[in-house]
């Protein structure tokens, strides 16, 4: 199979292809992959198992797909693809109703850049919270079907979570799909553990299918942690309960990309191993709705100065330890001296502007996806846009969390002048054990 070229006016770079062969809908069906890397002589050829992915994307002609290799006997087969991890899930992202068709991806490469690492870290060097992922220009039954990003999937064995052992569960990892229940402000329900569903949760490990069950008891702890608890004992207990470090670091990215869609769902939440420590921990999925828009690709304007990320995990943190929006104002500001550095953030979208550019992909797109399910395609405008949504939403985190990175602590009947709080509206009546603003700085108030 012959490489996808570029055009000629325009032939500096050119981008991976891949060839899928089948009949696709909703259900696993047997295929073909064939991936061509332009550093490698000759393509790599694949069985496969490959159906649609997703629940909203569902809803756009331009699909994306969930993909399993396989040997000649159908069973899992593990390749490295295009210099990323070994494995047999993968994942063609379509990004449908992103205008860049590199949101998620600009997204994961910010945060695999902090470099976040879980609590067990020590234990597990190799734990990656966050996927790699390689843009390509898809085929479906040899018809030309646009730009997609080849992930990896977020798993058991990118986190390195205990495996299952005899049917006792030991790492668990679980991801929010819907609003119910994912901040973790909604009361604890029935379950059950052969079930992969509760509330908006889904297990991903173990996955019921292939285990016959799950454990949902430390997620519901964890739950009726948040809710029920008191503040002393939410005050006293928290850090035992969660990966407070990540916490801050999911804080940063959610506010700084504006991802609208991540407050609760579209997260991954995880144990290591519940045998040895149920503390959980933290990391983020699907972040097309950000940088500006929202989920049907439309400018989302309250993104640029509007505070994210403020689950009930996190409030209940802030109504009892000022120390945290200090800690994460003092991480924030190191990380934007590099990882989160205007241009360092523009950069990244630039690379990619270019990537599509000089291959001719990204006339081929506009040819080919411009204007269908009421998208439409510019991507010198769509740069521009993003350039500015930067400037804009930087700023005014500069500001937001200039206020919490000397926060003082004062007695309570030494409040005087207005007060507001972190929403920047007017108090006048601050309670004790909150954190408020008072001249630009903020503000513990002392029992």
């Amino acid at each position: 199979m012959a490489l996808l070229l570029a055009n000629e006016s325009s032939a500096q770079r050119v981008m991976p292809t891949v060839k899928i062969y089948g009949t696709f809908g909703k259900e696993y069906t047997k295929g073909k992959i064939i991936v061509c890397d332009p550093d490698s002589l000759t393509p790599d050829t694949f069985d496969m198992f490959v159906k649609y992915r997703g629940s909203t994307s569902m809803n756009y002609l331009k699909k994306s797909f969930a993909v399993k290799l396989v040997d000649s006997s159908d069973t899992k087969l593990t390749k490295h693809l295009l210099g990323m991890r070994d494995d047999n899930s993968w994942i063609l992202d379509a990004m449908a109703i992103d205008k860049a068709r590199m949101r998620n991806r600009v997204s994961f490469d910010i945060w695999n850049a902090m470099d976040v690492k879980p609590y067990y870290s020590e234990m597990e060097p190799k734990v990656r919270t966050g996927i790699s992922g390689r843009f390509v220009e898809l085929y479906l039954n040899d018809e030309y079907n646009g730009i997609y990003c080849l992930n990896e999937k977020m798993d058991r064995k990118q986190l390195k979570l205990k495996k299952m052992e005899e049917g006792v569960v030991h790492g668990l990892l679980y991801k929010t799909f819907d609003w119910n229940g994912a901040a973790f402000g909604d009361d604890p329900e029935d379950y059950s553990n052969d079930s992969s569903i509760y509330q908006g949760f889904e297990s991903v490990y173990p996955d019921v299918e292939d285990n016959g069950s799950t454990d949902w008891a430390p997620l519901i702890e964890k739950e009726a942690f948040v809710v029920y608890s008191s503040k002393y004992s939410y005050s006293k207990k928290y850090e035992s309960h969660f990966d407070v470090p990540v916490l801050m670091n999911m804080h940063i990215l959610i506010n700084s990309i504006g991802a609208i869609d991540n407050q609760g769902k579209n997260q991954f939440l995880y144990i290591y191993d519940i045998k040895e420590d149920q503390k959980m921990s933290f990391a983020p999925w699907d972040m097309d709705c950000s940088f500006g828009r929202t989920y049907n690709g439309t400018e989302f304007e309250n993104a640029y100065t509007k505070l994210l990320y403020e689950n009930h995990i996190i409030t209940r943190i802030n109504e009892t330890d000022s120390t945290f929006l200090n800690n994460t104002s003092n991480r924030y500001f190191d990380l934007r001296k590099t990882v989160l550095s205007n241009e360092n953030i523009k950069a990244r979208f630039d690379d990619y502007f270019q990537l599509f550019e000089e291959s001719g992909a990204a006339q081929r797109e506009i040819d080919k996806w411009g204007g269908v399910d009421g998208i439409d395609l510019d991507f010198a405008s769509e740069k521009e846009f993003v350039h500015k949504f930067v400037d804009i939403r930087m700023d005014y985190l500069d500001e937001y969390y200039k206020m919490f990175s000397d926060v003082k602590n004062i007695p309570a009947d030494r409040v005087d002048g207005i007060v507001y709080d972190i929403y920047g509206r007017r108090v006048y009546n601050p309670q004790p054990g909150h954190i408020y603003i008072m001249n630009g700085k903020g503000v513990w108030i002392n029992r």
